[in-house]
């Protein structure tokens, strides 16, 4: 009963196999500054080469230039996130007699 449950499930695991790559690729550009920055030296290199006009290169690098500002800005809420005091705290409960002290025995 496995093997055909696996013979009928196979296309949707399939097709779940593809929307996850796609989803690595989609987060791999919007949050990898390293995607963005060889962008800019393809760029550089297009315009260095006359394939593109430097009207072109100027309004293309400004595009390139916001996303990687909000790559970084996502990047420092993110850190800002994670260590504020509030996220940080930790409680600490000692025991002690109905005074506040500790008795000894």
């Amino acid at each position: 009963m496995f093997l055909i449950d696996d013979l009928l499930l196979a296309p949707v695991n399939g097709f779940k196999f593809i929307l996850n790559q796609i989803q690595k690729i989609a987060d791999k550009e919007l949050n990898d500054d390293q995607f963005i920055k060889e962008q800019l030296l393809e760029l550089q290199m297009r315009l260095e080469l006359d394939e593109i006009s430097e009207e072109d290169y100027k309004e293309r690098e400004a595009e390139l230039f916001a996303r990687l500002r909000a790559i970084k800005e996502r990047q420092f809420e993110m850190l800002n996130q994670v260590h504020t005091a509030d996220s940080s705290s930790i409680i600490i409960e000692s025991g002690g007699d109905e005074e506040g002290g500790f008795r000894e025995k």
